[in-house]
């Protein structure tokens, strides 16, 4: 829970194929049962399916297929952002999310923040878990690699 003092997740994702596909690599609520946290449709459009979640998305769907900033807070978006980034074939790329004890997020690509401060990303009291969720926008299968994912919470002790 980002309320215990803050929370950290990284992870470097690298998808073969950039065609026909919608990424997900985050932080959600949703463990019991599968689910793809947001997608974007046409005009950039976001969805989300989870109540709480937060991190990166990347969805051909959209009509503009960069890397996105999204989050949701007790069923409430906030405001998704451009990360101005598209991914590149075959090439590794290192994702970070650092949430404050109120739930506020900021992004890192390459060590590198991107976007602004996300204002209730998620609701701070909830506890959420990693994800790294891909599906294919057409019949075809789709890949996506994962070389790590780091989870840290800070606490006092």
């Amino acid at each position: 829970m980002a309320s215990d003092g803050g929370l950290r997740f990284q992870a470097r994702v690298k998808l073969p194929s950039i065609a026909d596909v919608c990424m997900f690599v985050g932080l959600t609520d949703q463990v019991s049962a599968l689910e793809m946290p947001f997608t974007l449709g046409a005009s950039n459009a976001l969805t989300s399916n989870a109540t709480d979640a937060v991190g990166f998305l990347f969805d051909t769907a959209a009509d503009t297929d960069n890397s996105w900033l999204v989050g949701v807070a007790n069923d409430v978006d906030a405001t998704h952002q451009n990360a101005g980034q598209a991914f590149a074939a075959n090439t590794f790329r290192k994702l970070a999310i650092e949430i404050d004890p109120s739930g506020n997020a900021t992004f890192f690509i390459q060590d590198v923040q991107v976007g602004t401060v996300m204002l209730g990303a998620v609701t701070p009291s909830v506890r959420l878990a990693e994800v790294f969720a891909v599906f294919s926008r057409t019949t075809s299968t789709k890949i996506a690699d994962t070389e790590a994912i780091c989870v840290e919470a800070d606490r006092s002790l």
